[in-house]
């Protein structure tokens, strides 16, 4: 039996819903062929791990009764805090990365797992910036002439130095617009702008996130339409469409969690969408070429945006969806346990991959060094 790491929360925004994407997972895999080991992150970024962290009622009031322990770039150990040390507790064989916004979607977290030699199940440090940060990943999806919404960027401290100079950069946008943090999900800190009036104010609000925000110009959305997918067997399965119902112009926060405690699987939806066949295609087509063009990996949810003259647009990639995106596919085909299974063992088989390319480059250029400092 494998030892398997199971990592949420964390210093993010979105921690609460990370929660619950990472005690929902831990509940429903095959407690038999795996040794699930929650691995709990607090808002100050302490590590902690028990078996408290399986029920989600534990949160409710703080940090529930666990461990405080630590893994390091340097061992693919998991290490408990005993009397003021840290000691070896057991070996993490793999890890699943439950780990919404931040150092997790972000990135961070992956780097220290590939540094300390745990298999894990996420995409890379590079596509995982790429993908969290809205602006670098427009700036992509315009080089693969992929369509989205026309936007622009504005930096807090452009903001500081001339409010004018932002007015005057949003002369290329008619209003409304809407603002969006550059690297925050869950629909944190977005805002629609109606009128010039309204912009500044809500400028503020949006800066309180995030010190980048893209402005994009208002799409009279028809319908927001997701689709995820998920590699098993080096081929590209897609789930089911949906198309979640929002109660505002925008899918808000509360939309997504404040009226649905189950997590982002429980919200208001309508699966598959309601759309035609050549537009689904178009979908699959799109989400499939990001997997493979930006190296993506793990399950991945790509939400698009349909307009009402039929135009559809990329919105944004979730490397580490809410619940996994597990409620998006075919429950009998491929039931929640499995995905879980293909999660574990695909970030095995890219471990052992990885392991097989040649580490070592063979230099006598510090020889050389040396002697030219001799000299």
């Amino acid at each position: 039996m494998i030892n398997v790491a199971v990592i949420f929360g964390g210093e993010s925004h979105e921690h609460d819903i990370s929660i619950i994407t990472g005690v929902q997972l831990l509940n429903r895999a095959n407690m038999s062929d795996y040794n699930l080991i929650p691995i709990y992150i607090s808002r100050e970024g302490k590590w902690y791990t028990g078996d408290s962290l399986f029920d989600l009622d534990n949160f409710t009031e703080g940090i529930p009764k666990s461990k405080e322990c630590i893994l390091t770039p340097s061992s693919a150990y998991l290490y408990l805090l005993k009397k003021n040390k840290f000691k070896r507790h057991l070996k993490i064989d793999a890890c699943i990365m439950c780990l919404h916004g931040g150092y997790g979607e972000g990135g961070g977290i992956s780097a220290l797992l590939g540094m300390a030699g745990i298999p894990y199940s996420a995409c890379d440090l590079t596509a995982s910036a790429v993908c969290l940060d809205k602006v670098v990943f427009k700036n992509i999806m315009n080089g693969l002439n992929i369509k989205v919404v026309d936007s622009i960027t504005v930096s807090y401290s452009e903001y500081l130095l001339s409010k004018e100079v932002v007015s005057q950069k949003l002369q290329s946008l008619s209003y409304p617009i809407i603002i969006k943090p550059a690297k925050l999900g869950s629909s944190i800190g977005i805002v629609l702008v109606n009128n010039e009036g309204e912009l500044f104010e809500r400028l503020e609000y949006a800066f309180r996130f995030d010190n980048k925000v893209l402005i994009e110009k208002y799409v009279s959305i028809v319908k927001e339409i997701n689709i995820a997918i998920i590699e098993d067997k080096g081929e590209l399965v897609f789930s089911d469409t949906e198309e979640p119902i929002s109660g505002s112009e925008i899918l808000s926060f509360d939309d997504k969690y404040k009226n649905n405690p189950g997590g982002f699987e429980t919200i208001k939806r309508i699966s598959p969408a309601r759309i035609k066949e050549e537009i689904l295609q178009q979908i699959k087509s799109i989400a499939g070429r990001i997997y493979k063009d930006l190296g993506l990996f793990g399950v991945v949810r790509f939400d698009f945006i349909l307009d009402n003259n039929n135009e559809l647009y990329m919105n944004e990639v979730n490397t580490i969806p809410g619940s996994m995106a597990n409620y998006l596919f075919d429950k009998e085909k491929y039931p929640y346990t499995k995905l879980i299974g293909i999660l574990i063992s695909n970030a095995i088989s890219r471990f052992v991959k990885e392991k097989e390319n040649n580490q070592v480059f063979e230099s006598d250029i510090l020889k050389s060094g040396v002697k030219l400092l001799e000299k």
